[in-house]
């Protein structure tokens, strides 16, 4: 059965720049033969839930009409990626707003924005908080591994897709209570995350009731305050 808006699929995929270089992947052996490895990063299909807009548009409008098994590459153009470059996302800074001694490459934070240091000049420091893969055409190979139909499939793909292996749910009916891993509640990201998460377990899996368990002990409380 072709793929059609609101499925929920595995996608193997590598994305690669204009000069071949490899910017993402969902392989470990290849992420470690581009020198991208990450140890922190679980390397698996990812979870998608076609047309909600967790992919690059390019990437994402290529899958519908697709079925499991298939094989794609196809080239995305900045508007359908991540964007062009703005100028006015590149900044001047006096190098005083710094803590340490501001090194060219090196990457900052700044009024909840990401950005990389460009240049230190007289005083002066250019920092350009552009996406990295703005204005830039991206070439994605993938393979649509699964396309899940069981509500159980749908559901452990997405809770250990988005949270991680280690939450733990359960469901009555059409209520689901997920048990948060400490690591997750406590981040800044979560907010957003939960919202999300409920989003697609009630639109694309079926449920009407999304519950979460976030268990706070002493230690919590104290770090937190400190």
């Amino acid at each position: 059965m072709a793929i059609t808006k609101g499925d929920i699929i595995k996608l193997s995929f590598t994305g690669k720049l204009d000069n071949g270089s490899v910017f993402d992947t969902t392989d470990a052996d290849v992420a470690k033969q581009n020198e991208i490895y990450d140890e922190k990063r679980t390397y698996e299909p990812m979870t998608v839930v076609v047309g909600s807009n967790t992919l690059v548009q390019g990437l994402e409008e290529d899958l519908p009409g697709k079925k499991k098994g298939h094989k794609g590459t196809v080239t995305v153009p900045p508007e359908k990626g991540y964007g062009f470059r703005s100028l006015e996302l590149i900044e001047t800074v006096s190098t005083k707003k710094f803590d340490k001694k501001p090194e060219p490459g090196a990457w900052i934070e700044s009024d909840g924005r990401v950005g990389v240091i460009e240049s230190v000049s007289g005083g002066r420091v250019r920092v350009d908080y552009n996406e990295p893969l703005a204005g830039k055409t991206l070439t994605f190979d993938y393979r649509i591994e699964d396309v899940l139909e069981d509500k159980g499939e749908k559901t452990d793909a997405i809770i250990h897709g988005y949270i991680g292996p280690e939450a733990k749910y359960e469901t009555v009916g059409d209520t689901i209570t997920i048990d948060v891993p400490k690591e997750y509640y406590l981040s800044e990201e979560w907010a957003i995350g939960k919202v999300l998460i409920a989003r697609f377990l009630t639109s694309f899996v079926g449920y009407r009731h999304v519950t979460y368990k976030e268990t706070f002990d002493e230690s919590d409380l104290a770090e937190k305050s400190e």
